[in-house]
């Protein structure tokens, strides 16, 4: 018996030759490297596509913001422009009447200095005419106020 012990015991042993892994194929190990490889640039491209894609969009977005704000600048310069125009033909029409006011003071004030000793015997003529100069000096007062007024809104511009 112990023969048959020992020529079993021969059976279950296994050799190493009976226990070597075969070699994996050259063109295998390729194939996986190349696919690993080929999937990371693929992967790579597509995410740095979709991030040019997301950078289009935002530039084209700030675009059009910035022509929306153009326009809108556009328009308001438009309307203080004019608006100055307006000030300024207002300006040179108060003018105009401030000139014509100092004209007619002038010529009041030049009669009075002729009619001198006439106007002592006639008070309600020298009453009159002191009124008619007070309303010109009081009209040249408010033509003078409204003049620094549009001077002061025309330099606020």
């Amino acid at each position: 018996m112990s023969q048959m012990q020992l020529h079993n015991d021969t059976h279950l042993t296994r050799t190493n030759s009976e226990i070597t892994k075969k070699p994996i194929p050259r063109w295998v190990k390729l194939t996986v490297v190349i696919s690993v490889w080929s999937l990371l640039v693929a992967g790579s491209f597509g995410l740095a596509y979709s991030y040019m894609t997301s950078i289009r969009q935002q530039l084209a977005e700030i675009q059009q913001t910035n022509q929306t704000n153009v326009q809108d600048l556009n328009t308001k310069l438009e309307a203080l422009q004019l608006n100055i125009g307006t000030q300024k033909d207002g300006a040179v029409a108060l003018s105009e009447q401030f000139r014509a006011v100092e004209g007619d003071l002038k010529l009041v004030k030049e009669e009075l200095s002729l009619a001198g000793s006439s106007l002592n015997t006639t008070a309600s003529t020298k009453q009159a005419l002191s009124e008619r100069i007070t309303a010109l000096s009081k009209e040249l007062e408010e033509l003078r106020k409204l003049i620094k007024k549009l001077e002061e809104a025309a330099r606020a511009y």
